[in-house]
């Protein structure tokens, strides 16, 4: 009767840690190896766009029911004869569409955003904020857009 050794060998593998910056997805620490990344072949899809849509409305009364993401600037052009690129501060919404993809989409308005900044909303407070068409400015000729931002309260079962 022969008798068979067994031996263990003991195999250091590097492992990528994974680390969830934003609830936008999966993050992996590509400084310790880019050897063993887990196959995205096999991986899934989110349902979330993180393509951000600039949001302008065009008629009083349209609304939106979204989650408040975040306060950003963003780069866009001016809307002059000679358009420039400027820093706009933008407030971020996350907004689910009837298909239950998540998008993301901004606006810069500036009546808009400091009526965000004010109340210091936090990140994933639910909001239907509603487009209340143009109003003539106090202190010159132009007119601003004109918001109501309200918070929903969600029954969850």
């Amino acid at each position: 009767m022969s008798t068979i050794a067994k031996t263990e060998e003991t195999t250091e593998v590097a492992t990528t840690e994974v680390a969830v910056s934003r609830p936008m997805g999966q993050v992996f620490d590509l400084t310790k190896s880019v050897v063993n990344l887990p196959d995205l072949s096999k991986a899934m899809e989110m349902p979330l766009d993180l393509m951000s849509d600039y949001w302008t409305p065009e008629k009083p009364g349209e609304f939106k029911n979204v989650f408040f993401d975040r306060i950003d600037v963003s780069q866009v052009l001016t809307q002059d004869a000679n358009p420039v690129l400027i820093d706009l501060e933008c407030a971020y919404f996350l907004e689910q569409d009837s298909q239950g993809e998540i998008k993301s989409v901004r606006n810069g308005s500036k009546r808009l955003v400091a009526a965000i900044v004010a109340q210091d909303l936090v990140r994933g407070t639910a909001l239907r904020i509603i487009y209340k068409g143009k109003q003539k400015n106090r202190r010159n000729a132009f007119h601003s857009d004109s918001w109501s931002v309200k918070p929903l309260i969600i029954n969850i079962d």
